[in-house]
């Protein structure tokens, strides 16, 4: 028997995972310091020298470095595991065990044993042992995980979110790179990647596009797929859609028989370049949209990427908001399994699949709870059709495809929309529209929720709150006759990055006296996130959670804590933010931070409209 067939049998399992791409794989030895320290004087072989101890393979994450995967392989399933479990050199598990106790000074470790000759007789244990903890946690796992399924054995699921949000971009440039080399347009990208992986839903499609013998054919057949599945599931703007996604069979890439690559002399045959596009997906994203509950907004995640190529978008005031802040959003409101959540400008429909996320967790394993979640308690409108195509289509790859979402402007909707009862609103108004417009989409999320006494979150321009013009103290005066403004976030001043935009969230309770009553103001500027090449702004350090943690607390506290949060009773004439309540700490200052705050004032202004 040959140890090398079993290790290529773990090689390819992992090879062919969606995330390979996301982490780093090393075999024998590591190249981290701190894992070669750990693993010195662990050799099988030598137990009594100082050589150093070499697990088939290793996993290590480039988002988090406190978790490991290590595999040790035998090739004969009788070698897998031995009654004393002192027998590293000759047994799968004990040398897995072995391996996993060293690295458990400084890491959680998920050791997985591995024996066998072929896929069928594969032998396979899971260990999972805790950082300095004193022994593992067998599992009932007996084959070969996904990437995304070993995520979850950490349970640290920002992390497993950085991970995938890291991945998805990098997809992303990737092939948006190769539609710019094809000249498809920006505005069509987005539209051709919900397109095919709209069309994967369907099993025949999935199946059978690989054989259409040209572009016409297997454009007929991607547009009959579509048709069935929307029909399948009962879409309410069917014909929207469709309208939307036939405008990708007038592209070159379907009308033509050859097309050429721009930096590539040569032409090539459309149907092979096409085949290949809807392969990529089918490999590398369409797994992704098929996680339970994930509550991944992958077509948000593409369309952020791609509008960095098209400027128009962005100087439009279409900026989707960041997942983090879409799940803050949930824990803002306190969302249960009752809640109806409704958004007036759903973009890509991020805000809903972030409180949809939450409350099938909340419901367990209620599966009727679940379905009337799906069914029953997402409302949306969108008023650009494309948008309201990706919000369908995203909401469909959950298992959701009777999302009760609208394309229209939600302002002619509020009859229909009322009949949901929706007992709370999350939007991100577009910023194109001005300040006094992005505050009437509060009055009107308001005006829905308030026959249930709901809540209405929304993030707006932090002029909104500041501004000092008529007519939107008009609008802000006309909010505060009816509703309480609970609470205001200043958020982080890159949250948008690549779009300049300075922002803030507003909590408001429907039907309460605003008057007499102080408002709770948060200095949220620093979320833990930072920018990095080709991969935006990511929770770099895993901070997220903790700064999360601390930010709800006192939120929900109602508490006043220096530099961080302040009560104050504000009328619509005043300034809604906490830079212009809370207390400074001028002992901890010096000429660099008076300097970095006038290069901050300056740019807000600029980024603002502020002169």
């Amino acid at each position: 028997m040959n140890e090398r067939i079993t290790e290529d049998l773990v090689r390819s399992h992992f090879k062919n995972d969606p995330f390979w791409g996301t982490i780093k794989w090393e075999e024998q030895r590591s190249i981290n310091k701190k894992i070669a320290a750990l693993l010195q004087g662990t050799s099988k072989k030598s137990q009594t020298t100082n050589s150093e101890g070499r697990p088939e393979f290793i996993i290590s994450f480039p988002v988090n470095y406190d978790y490991i995967i290590i595999f040790e392989c035998k090739s004969d399933t009788k070698n897998h595991r031995s009654k004393t479990g002192t027998q590293p050199k000759d047994f799968a598990v004990d040398g897995g065990l072995h391996y996993a106790k060293a690295l458990s000074a400084s890491y959680d470790v998920v050791a997985v044993a591995v024996s066998g000759q072929t896929p069928e007789e594969l032998t396979v244990s899971h260990f999972v042992w805790r950082k300095k903890e004193s022994k593992p946690q067998e599992l009932k796992d007996k084959t070969l995980l996904s990437i995304n399924d070993y995520l979850k054995l950490f349970k640290n699921e920002q992390f497993a979110d950085n991970l995938r949000d890291i991945d998805i971009v990098q997809k992303a440039i990737e092939l948006n790179e190769e539609y710019h080399a094809y000249s498809i347009s920006e505005a069509t990208r987005c539209t051709m990647v919900s397109a095919v992986l709209l069309s994967l839903l369907h099993e025949p499609f999935r199946t059978s596009y690989k054989q259409e013998p040209n572009t016409q054919s297997l454009g007929r057949s991607l547009s009959n797929a579509i048709e069935t599945v929307l029909k399948r599931e009962n879409v309410k703007g069917r014909d929207e859609m469709l309208g939307e996604y036939s405008k990708i069979l007038n592209e070159p890439l379907f009308k033509q028989p050859e097309i050429k690559h721009k930096n590539r002399k040569e032409h090539e045959d459309t149907i092979s370049v096409v085949k290949r596009m809807i392969d990529f997906l089918h490999v590398n994203i369409y797994p992704l949209t098929q996680m339970e509950q994930s509550g991944f907004d992958v077509m948000g995640r593409f369309y952020t990427e791609f509008i960095r190529y098209a400027a128009g978008e962005q100087s439009q005031g279409l900026v989707l908001t960041p997942p983090h802040v879409t799940d803050l959003f949930s824990h803002l409101a306190n969302i249960t399994t009752e809640s109806v959540i409704y958004d007036p400008c759903c973009g890509t429909g991020g805000f809903l699949i972030a409180g949809m996320k939450q409350m099938l967790q909340n419901a367990g394993n209620n599966i009727n709870k679940q379905q009337k979640i799906k069914n029953q308690q997402l409302i949306g409108v969108e008023l650009r059709p494309s948008m309201y195509t990706y919000a369908c289509s995203n909401m469909m790859m959950r298992g959701d495809g009777k999302s009760n979402i609208y394309c229209g402007d939600c302002f002619k909707l509020v009859t229909e929309v009322k009949k949901h009862k929706p007992t709370v609103a999350f939007l991100n108004p577009p910023y194109d529209v001005g300040t006094v417009r992005q505050m009437e989409f509060i009055r009107h999320a308001l005006e829905v929720v308030a026959a249930q006494n709901g809540m209405v979150a929304a993030i707006v321009q932090m002029s909104c709150g500041i501004k000092n013009e008529g007519d939107l103290i008009a609008v802000k005066k006309s909010i505060l006759d009816s509703h309480r403004l609970h609470a205001v976030l200043s958020m982080p001043d890159d949250l948008f990055y690549p779009v300049g935009v300075v922002t803030a969230v507003m909590v408001f309770q429907s039907n309460e006296k605003h008057e007499g009553r102080k408002t709770w103001f948060g200095y949220f500027k620093d979320d833990g996130f930072e920018k990095r090449k080709h991969r935006g702004r990511i929770d770099a350090h895993n901070q997220w959670q903790t700064i999360q943690k601390r930010w709800l607390s006192a939120y929900r506290n109602l508490d006043e804590i220096s530099g961080l949060s302040v009560m104050h009773e504000v009328t619509a004439e005043d300034e809604w933010c906490a830079e212009a309540y809370l207390e400074t700490d001028y002992s901890v200052l010096d000429e660099s931070d008076f300097a970095k705050k006038m290069k901050d004032y300056i740019a807000y202004k600029f980024l603002n409209g502020i002169e």
